[in-house]
């Protein structure tokens, strides 16, 4: 029985979200924007920009946490996380 309401419970929940996808795609706030007109619109009202296409980065160099010195170069292939941050 706890298994049947469960199983009906998530058909239901599943067609909600269904009808919600369908009913939003295409169609932004201010009229009939997709989802990347919307991003872009977003990142561009915070001063960033929106890149479609992949964009190489400039190499530059910065102090690792140890006092070596890394340079983008080092790690050409592979994923890099840059997280700046401050204690003030």
């Amino acid at each position: 029985m706890t298994i049947m309401c469960i199983l009906l419970l998530t058909a239901g929940m599943y067609s909600c979200q269904k009808e919600e996808r369908e009913s939003t795609s295409g169609k932004g706030v201010s009229g009939s924007k997709g989802p990347d007109n919307r991003v872009a619109e977003l990142l561009a009202s915070l001063n960033m920009h929106h890149f479609t296409e992949p964009v190489k980065a400039p190499d530059f160099s910065l102090n690792s946490v140890n006092g070596e010195k890394r340079t983008l170069a080092q790690y050409r292939g592979k994923v890099v996380l840059l997280s700046f941050w401050a204690t003030w």
